[in-house]
């Protein structure tokens, strides 16, 4: 019985722990927190929506690269891609190309091996958001989420691939990868740019980036847009702000879906006054617990008649919210509460009608391969996926 009593102390008071130091972590957070939204840009853009293409007009700029390659995952696996990039990054260094790579210091996924041979050729490595004091648990979870590769100051990327053999639909049990990245050239890389230095100074603040290199003249292109960087802040505002003022249709295209009791209460008012709502979800899953988190959301919106699909032909990672074809944000946030309030995210809000309408028309083509979840579905969830929605619902912000 001793032991038991002492154990169940020990417990809570790690959870009285835990709770302590989340709390006041955020309040520190809450302090130093800013959004950020750059001009109006207008540059040229590139889509892509599947791995293959985007990886290798990827490795084709960072080859033509003359002065500098800089580039901040989320994710940087040391496997078969990952290897590939490493060893074209390693000779790039040694050809007396600059390279600076950023990775998320807990999610980063790169091995000892990657890293000693990035930095035995030269390449600067950093990690970014590492776990510091005072708050120990709460800085855990603030994730720099965002995903930037500015070339030569002239050409960037930004969106939701990372790094790794999955993000080419090697993984046998996630299967096809579904994603969406842009890539930039002339005007507004200079953003990206900015971005890119203001991570790296955070963690490196002695590094030096003189202006007449990092930031070349750049050309203006035909193609409207900016960008919107967060630090657990600014993404739940802009999707609330063109939620409200939704009057005909609003896609939504995530691989997690925890929007949180304000955007839940927007989407049902929009349901309300006759807005179509299109929510397109992955079927497989990536981690635990984060479907089920999303349930109690769905429900209701099921039972507003709003449209659910999943993702059938493998796994969808892909971010988007489009609204009545004027607003249209692509990038890393996904439609959660970690994007909302805790990582950083980088997005692109775009403002050109071409690039406007090949959203739509890829989340139309995708939700043509999806299932549409029913009423019934979400009516006969069995109880043990009942069960892991309540232990969700108690951690969905971490999720």
């Amino acid at each position: 019985m001793v032991p038991f009593l002492l154990i169940l102390a020990i417990f809570f008071i790690l959870l009285l722990g835990f709770w302590i130091d989340y709390t006041f972590g955020k309040k520190r957070h809450n302090k130093e927190q800013h959004a950020v939204l750059f001009p109006v840009r207008k540059g040229d853009i590139r889509w892509f929506d599947e791995g293959e293409f985007f990886f290798r007009d990827f490795f084709e700029e960072v080859k033509r690269a003359e002065d500098h390659i800089h580039i901040l995952f989320y994710i940087f696996r040391n496997d078969s891609i990952g290897s590939q990039l490493i060893d074209l990054l390693a000779r790039k260094a040694r050809e007396g190309i600059t390279v600076r790579v950023m990775l998320d210091r807990i999610s980063g996924g790169m091995n000892h091996q990657g890293r000693k041979q990035l930095e035995n050729a030269g390449v600067s490595f950093v990690y970014s958001r590492p776990v510091s004091f005072p708050y120990l648990f709460y800085s855990l979870q603030r994730r720099n989420h965002r995903k930037i590769t500015v070339i030569d100051g002239s050409i960037g990327y930004t969106g939701g691939f990372n790094v790794g053999d999955e993000y080419m639909g090697r993984d046998p049990n996630l299967g096809f990868w579904r994603d969406f990245h842009l890539r930039f050239a002339g005007d507004g890389v200079q953003d990206l740019q900015t971005q890119f230095i203001e991570d790296w100074k955070r963690e490196r603040p002695d590094d030096v980036f003189p202006e007449n290199r990092y930031y070349p003249s750049l050309k203006e292109g035909e193609r409207r847009f900016r960008f919107f960087a967060t630090d657990g802040d600014g993404v739940q505002e802009s999707f609330l702000r063109a939620i409200q003022q939704a009057k005909n249709h609003i896609y939504i295209a995530s691989p997690y879906f925890i929007p949180g009791d304000n955007i839940q209460r927007e989407l049902l008012h929009a349901r309300n006054r006759g807005v179509e709502i299109s929510i397109l979800l992955p079927e497989k899953r990536d981690h635990p617990l984060v479907k089920e988190a999303s349930y109690s959301y769905l429900e209701e919106l099921v039972e507003a008649e709003a449209s659910v699909y999943h993702f059938q032909p493998g796994f969808f990672h892909a971010k988007a919210v489009l609204i009545d074809d004027e607003f249209c944000d692509v990038g890393s946030a996904n439609f959660d509460k970690r994007s909302f309030h805790l990582n950083n995210e980088m997005n692109t809000i775009l403002m050109d009608e071409a690039m406007i309408d090949t959203v739509k028309k890829t989340l139309l083509k995708d939700i043509q391969k999806s299932t549409r979840l029913q009423p019934r579905d979400m009516k006969n969830r069995p109880l043990p996926t009942r069960i892991k929605e309540k232990a969700a619902d108690m951690i969905e912000e971490l999720l």
